[in-house]
């Protein structure tokens, strides 16, 4: 029995790990797809403006950000949101009543955030 769980839960490991990795992959994809796009199809004006080693320099360092900031933060995200899951079904689990509070936890979140989205 224990050695089933042990196995189990290595598989949900690296089930997790991979979901993460392409979830992450295609976000970044994304996103320098539309960087990218954005400064093609900036208006002359911008390109006049500007020189094109700021230009460059700006792009190059929000592709740092991308490569580096982003995925490090987002490994720390999904990693709290299924701590959180797995806490809440396993204290669900052991008093049964505790899914009500869960329940209202989860709501009053959804509407802190919903609020917070609207205000930026």
């Amino acid at each position: 029995m224990f050695v089933g769980a042990v196995v189990i839960f290595i598989f949900v490991c690296l089930l997790r790990s991979a979901i993460t990795f392409w979830i992450f992959a295609v976000c970044v994809t994304n996103l320098h797809n539309i960087v990218s796009e954005r400064v093609i199809r900036a208006k002359i004006l911008f390109f006049d403006s500007n020189p094109i080693g700021r230009i460059v320099t700006r792009f190059s360092k929000d592709i740092l950000v991308l490569d580096f900031i982003v995925p490090t933060f987002f490994v720390y995200v999904i990693n709290g949101v299924f701590r959180t899951v797995v806490v809440s079904i396993t204290v669900g689990i052991i008093n049964p009543w505790l899914f009500i509070a869960i329940a209202v936890a989860v709501v009053i979140m959804v509407l802190v955030l919903r609020h917070a989205s609207t205000t930026m």
